[in-house]
């Protein structure tokens, strides 16, 4: 797909957006720019209204004092100290540390020095402080390496996980129109690997491809709930 022919594609149906956001023949600006004119139309063609029940499962369960600014600055200073401790590096040291592990993640057999679980602790820290990005390729790797994709993919998504359901849901964490792409690209492209190596069907892939999209909007769009948590965060 071109560029300059993006423009006729309205009216705008979930099929046209993942076939934008998976093209190859797109850079990610003009993927960017697309998500971004067509706005409107794309939320009303995914859906991405929260239901009522769901909604108030959200706000029942949540925790919602872990969102005040300053209580999170201190959670954040201990979690480092503690990541820290575990990988036996100062807490200063942390970022790099994080930022080296990430640079590996595409390459796995450089990950061989890594135990389970001081990249599982890595993973906590990440999908609660961790930037955009590692959050993209924290999933990249998440997807790569499971053993049940689609389980792994419907968890993430999911709130109450500690997954990226969980990072974004965060007033601080709002998901960009270019982290919502590659995020999509991410699990498009592990779901195809999937199916090609005969892990999903055709069928599981063209379902889950589709859902995906509408959650990641969902969570992308869930203004009802992020008011939600800035009117809690005012009131106490």
């Amino acid at each position: 797909m071109e560029i300059n022919s993006i423009n006729s594609l309205t009216p705008i149906t979930l099929s046209k957006v993942q076939e934008v956001l998976t093209s190859n023949k797109i850079t990610q600006s003009q993927k960017t720019k697309f998500v971004r004119h067509y706005r409107t139309e794309i939320q009303q063609a995914v859906d991405v209204k929260l239901s009522g029940t769901e909604f108030k499962w959200i706000m029942g369960k949540r925790p919602l004092q872990k969102f005040k600014p300053i209580r999170n600055s201190f959670t954040k200073r201990g979690d480092k100290i503690m990541l820290a401790q575990m990988l036996g590096i100062e807490p200063a040291e942390v970022n790099d540390y994080i930022e080296n592990v990430t640079e590996t993640l595409q390459d796995l057999d450089k990950l061989a020095f890594l135990p389970k679980d001081k990249l599982d602790a890595i993973k906590t820290y990440v999908y609660r402080h961790g930037s955009r990005d590692d959050i993209v390729e924290f999933l990249d790797y998440e997807l790569k390496t499971s053993t049940d994709i689609l389980k792994t993919l419907y968890r993430t998504l999911d709130y109450h996980t500690d997954g990226l359901a969980d990072y974004f849901i965060r007033p601080i964490h709002r998901m960009s129109n270019k982290t919502l792409i590659k995020l999509y690209n991410v699990i498009d492209k592990n779901l195809k690997n999937a199916r090609n190596n005969g892990c999903v069907s055709e069928e599981q892939y063209n379902e889950v491809a589709r859902s995906a999209l509408i959650r990641i909007y969902q969570i992308q769009n869930n203004s009802k709930l992020i008011n939600a948590i800035k009117t809690y965060k005012v009131l106490k």
